[in-house]
């Protein structure tokens, strides 16, 4: 076999700028609110023009590495969901995943931030999810207003799992489930049975106040086999099949008395 000859591809000058920031970020020699030095000394620096600065900075931007604040300049960001979200928003844009494979995997995530919440929350974030948990019971009439609470309450959770990961994933994947959630209280208000969805979050609340890992973990379960099921029944691809759903990863399965026989509609 003759030996074939490959072109190596050089890294352009704007990525290697750009490689060099995300290394020094890495290092801690640029750490989050930092400003980084004006166009001019970057280039001066890294031995570049301005162009190519003013283009590896714009690329940073994009990353959601850096932001540019007016009369400041390019300032490091913290950690932010902001990447994820607008991944899993174009994803769900270009009908790459499903809806029900977005619940599937906040299901996994969720499931987890409940039990860890359980054994890891103090006494105020307790107290902060009880508050949403009656604002969401005060909204129940209004899906907009509603989702705004429900998004804060899941997210609250995965704080309080004290895990930053969770909550940048959490965070990140609500977002293009917004209409779905608002589209799930309308069958509920609908079908006349909207006190479910106070009760199942209240449950969920109970069970992390309770510092039971397991309770908690079973609780959401529940919440997202409810919650996929209204969901499907709105219009949107089924979320789970007939029968007692269950979380394949703990096998937690739903009490058959909150299960209707003839239908499979989940009720209290």
């Amino acid at each position: 076999m003759s030996a074939q000859t490959r072109r190596l591809q050089r890294p352009s000058l704007p990525q290697l700028v750009v490689d060099q920031l995300l290394g020094d970020v890495e290092r801690g020699q640029l750490r989050s609110g930092q400003t980084l030095p004006p166009e001019f000394e970057l280039a001066a620096q890294f031995g570049v023009s301005r162009a190519v600065v003013r283009e590896a900075l714009k690329s940073l931007q994009a990353q959601g590495v850096v932001e540019v604040v007016n009369g400041v300049g390019s300032v490091v960001r913290g950690m932010t969901s902001m990447p994820l979200e607008q991944f899993f928003t174009f994803a769900a844009r270009l009908s790459e995943v499903s809806i029900q494979e977005l619940l599937e995997v906040r299901r996994g995530l969720e499931v987890e931030a409940a039990s860890l919440a359980a054994g890891r929350a103090g006494a105020a974030e307790i107290a902060g999810l009880g508050r949403l948990v009656d604002s969401m019971a005060g909204s129940l009439r209004e899906p907009a207003v509603f989702a705004d609470f429900d998004t804060a309450f899941h997210v609250a959770i995965a704080r309080a799992s004290r895990n930053p990961m969770l909550v940048l994933l959490v965070e990140a994947i609500r977002v293009p489930l917004r209409r779905s959630v608002e589209e799930g209280l309308t069958n509920w208000i609908r079908t006349g049975e909207v006190d479910t969805v106070r009760q199942i979050h209240a449950d969920v609340l109970e069970a992390i106040r309770s510092g039971d890992p397991d309770r908690a973990a079973k609780a959401m379960d529940i919440h997202f086999a409810q919650a996929m099921q209204i969901i499907g029944q709105a219009g949107n691809p089924p979320m789970v099949r007939t029968g007692v759903p269950s979380d394949r990863r703990t096998g937690i399965a739903l009490d058959p008395a909150r299960r209707h026989a003839a239908d499979g509609d989940l009720r209290p």
